[in-house]
C-alpha cells in the first residue's frame, strides 16, 4: 500500500487568496445591530439573569421574531450567555434552550400551547400590581372561577352567581376602604352596590367631560350586579347565564381596579420625558420595608416617584357634586 502525505493547508495570502475574518466578540455585537430598544433589551437580560439565579453573563441578544397570536404579541429574543444559547418568547414570558429546542417556529409553537394550558388553570387576572391592590376581592374571583369550572347542575350555576356577588361587594370595600369615601352620615347600606360604585364613579371620572366615561363605569357595574343577583335566584340557570355573570363580574372589577390603583399612585396621563401615553402601575416588592407602587412608562422605561404603599387608600377624595 502506497502511503501518500497529507495535502498542505493553503495560508491565504492578500494576492487574491479568500480570507475568512474571525467571529465578531459576542460582546461587542450589539453595537452593529440596527434596530434595537435598550429598554426591552435590559428587561430580557434582567430576565435572564433572574432564571439563571445569577450564574450566567448575557454576552448578546436579539429580538429575531414578532407574530401576534389572538390579539397577544410574542416576541422571540436569541439570547447568548457565557454558558448557553437561549430562546426568549414574551407573551408572557418564558425561556429554552437551544440545545434541547433548536427551532425557533417550534419553540414558539411550543411556547404557545403551554401558556394556553397555565391560562386554563385559573388564577387572579389582571397586574401583579392590580392583584396586590384587591387580594379579597381577586381571591373571591378565583373561587368563582373554580365553582364555575366544576358547575353542572342549575343550583351549582346560582352559587356561580352568588359568589360572583360577594366579589362584587368585596371590591366596593377594598376600594373605598380607608378613604374620604367609606366617612360621612350619607354612607350606603354595606350591601347596596349599585350606590356604592355611584360614589366611586363620580370620583373617578368627574365633570362635564368625562360624562360618557362616568356613565359606563356605572351602567356596566349596575348591569353586572343584577345579572349576577338574577343568577342567584333562577332556577333554570344554565352554564352560559353563569359564563356571562363571571365574565361580567371580572369586567367590573378589571375596570375599576385600574382607574382607582391610577389615582393611588397619582399616575400622569403621559410620560414627563417622552411624551407617550403608555402608562402602567407597577407593584415593586423589592423597595421599601412593605413594597410600593410606582408607575412607569411602558416606552422609555422613566419610572415616577415612588409613592408609599398604604394598606388603607387614602388616596380617594370625597366624591364630587357639582356636574354630576
Amino acid at each position: 500500500m502506497v502511503k501518500t502525505k497529507p495535502a498542505k493547508k493553503k495560508t491565504a495570502t492578500a494576492d487574491g487568496d479568500c480570507i475568512i475574518p474571525p467571529a465578531l466578540p459576542k460582546g461587542e455585537l450589539h453595537k452593529l445591530l440596527f434596530r434595537h430598544s435598550e429598554t426591552e433589551a435590559q428587561e430580557i437580560k434582567d430576565y435572564v439573569k433572574w432564571q439563571a439565579h445569577g450564574e450566567e453573563k448575557v454576552l448578546h441578544l436579539e429580538k429575531v421574531a414578532s407574530e401576534r397570536i389572538f390579539g397577544r404579541q410574542h416576541d422571540v429574543w436569541d439570547v447568548h450567555t457565557d454558558k448557553e444559547r437561549w430562546w426568549v418568547v414574551t407573551g408572557p414570558t418564558n425561556l429554552y434552550s437551544q440545545t434541547l429546542m433548536p427551532s425557533l417556529d417550534y419553540t414558539l409553537s411550543f411556547h404557545i400551547g403551554l401558556m394556553a394550558r397555565v391560562a386554563a388553570h385559573r388564577g387572579p387576572e389582571g397586574s401583579e400590581a392590580e392583584q396586590e391592590f384587591l387580594r379579597v376581592t381577586n381571591r373571591k374571583m378565583v373561587q368563582a372561577s373554580e365553582a364555575f369550572d366544576q358547575a353542572d347542575e342549575a343550583e351549582e350555576f346560582q352559587a356561580v352567581g352568588m359568589r360572583c356577588r360577594e366579589c362584587l361587594l368585596a371590591l366596593v370595600q377594598e376600594l373605598t376602604d380607608g378613604s374620604d369615601l367609606a366617612e360621612g352620615g350619607d354612607l350606603p347600606k354595606a350591601a347596596d352596590f349599585v350606590a356604592w360604585v355611584d360614589r366611586i364613579a363620580n370620583v373617578l371620572a368627574p365633570g362635564g367631560s368625562a360624562e360618557y366615561v362616568r356613565g359606563y363605569l356605572k351602567a356596566t357595574a349596575e348591569r353586572a350586579w343584577r345579572l349576577v343577583s338574577w343568577l342567584t335566584h333562577a332556577n333554570n340557570a344554565t352554564r352560559h347565564d353563569a359564563d356571562l355573570a363571571l365574565g361580567a363580574t371580572s369586567h367590573v372589577i378589571n375596570n375599576y381596579a385600574s382607574w382607582v390603583l391610577r389615582k393611588k399612585v397619582a399616575a400622569p396621563e403621559r410620560c414627563g420625558r417622552c411624551k407617550s401615553y403608555r402608562i402602567t402601575v407597577d407593584w415593586r416588592p423589592d423597595l421599601g420595608p412593605t413594597g410600593i407602587y410606582v408607575s412607569r412608562c411602558e416606552a422609555c422605561g422613566a419610572e415616577r416617584l415612588p409613592v408609599a404603599r398604604r394598606r388603607r387608600n387614602k388616596s380617594i377624595p370625597a366624591p364630587q357634586t357639582n356636574g354630576q
